[in-house]
């Protein structure tokens, strides 16, 4: 995990400046497995993502704020086609709710109504029972080009470079796409982009992904802060709890795993492999580390090699 990042949070979030403005919901994309349904996001004073537009200086202003703004205290209210929840939040604004049923709803993507309003439209995800195949998928160094072994280049990138200026790692947006053909109905596969970066950085990447035309998926992010349930230094156990969270929801999916070797994703999609090894469908690193003795690990293949046979 980026931890100059979370610890700026860390130490100015408790500090923040509360006062009666208005209010938005960062609304997490949503799914239902074979265990039910499960929502979540947080409530905030309102703080807009960078544009298209945004020079250095106002992308870091911008960003800076959405990740040192604290959480608020309120109602949430949210619906998807007819079905409508509400919860009062606590003052660090990170709210959820699971449910062991199911929404009789068509398979693929609904949007979520919130109120207070989405800071970016998210969507509750709903699987074909009759695909087979799934994506998950690591993001910075992954699919997006973010330099994380410099890191001030990952500083650079992360906080100066609006989501429209972002580079993808050209290709894979077609080759995931290519991948989940092979199911009966794509377009309403499982896909789930699990990365430790921040959760406030949700809208950022959201708009990154609909930008670079990567499929439709769930976006899982970290939570870090006042009130969060994630410890500032976890990577590792985070993502394994997240992978594995997944596959418990999804046991007749085989999912293809894809990250990079500039952090740890090597040494998580191994365990993952080794305890799960039927439900995997293919490990797929990109290799970024420089250092000749970084471990390569069995059943773990190069994604330049995948991107190469798809030319």
């Amino acid at each position: 995990m980026k931890n100059w990042i979370i610890l700026i949070i860390m130490m100015t979030a408790t500090g923040a400046v509360r006062g009666e403005h208005p209010l938005q919901n960062i609304v997490d994309d949503a799914w239902q497995g074979i265990h039910g349904y499960h929502f979540s996001g947080r409530l905030t004073e309102i703080r807009s993502a960078p544009d298209k537009d945004s020079g250095r200086l106002s992308a870091l202003y911008r960003n800076t704020r959405m990740l040192l703004t604290s959480g608020e205290e309120g109602v949430v209210t949210w619906s998807v086609a007819a079905h409508e929840w509400s919860l009062r939040v606590d003052d660090h604004g990170y709210w959820e709710i699971a449910a062991n049923q199911m929404l009789n709803l068509a398979p693929g993507w609904h949007e979520i109504e919130a109120k207070p309003a989405a800071s970016t439209q998210a969507s509750f995800f709903l699987p074909d029972p009759r695909n087979r195949v799934g994506i998950v998928s690591d993001i910075d160094d992954t699919i997006l080009v973010s330099e994380v072994l410099s890191k001030r280049s990952l500083l650079k990138n992360s906080l100066t470079v609006p989501a429209e200026q972002r580079d993808a790692v050209a290709g894979m947006a077609a080759l995931y796409e290519k991948m989940l053909k092979t199911n009966p109905a794509p377009a309403a596969s499982a896909v789930f982009y699990v990365s430790s970066s921040p959760r406030q950085l949700t809208d950022n990447l959201r708009q990154f992904l609909k930008l670079n035309g990567f499929p439709r998926g769930v976006l899982q992010l970290k939570e870090i802060g006042s009130g969060s349930g994630d410890s500032m230094g976890e990577h590792e156990a985070y993502k394994l709890r997240r992978i594995e969270a997944i596959l418990a929801e999804f046991p007749l999916t085989k999912f293809y795993l894809f990250g990079d070797d500039g952090e740890r994703d090597p040494e998580i999609y191994n365990a993952i492999l080794r305890k799960y090894p039927e439900r995997i469908a293919g490990v797929w690193i990109r290799r970024l580390n420089p250092d000749p003795n970084r471990s390569v690990y069995p059943g773990q293949h190069d994604t330049k090699d995948l991107l190469e046979e798809g030319k």
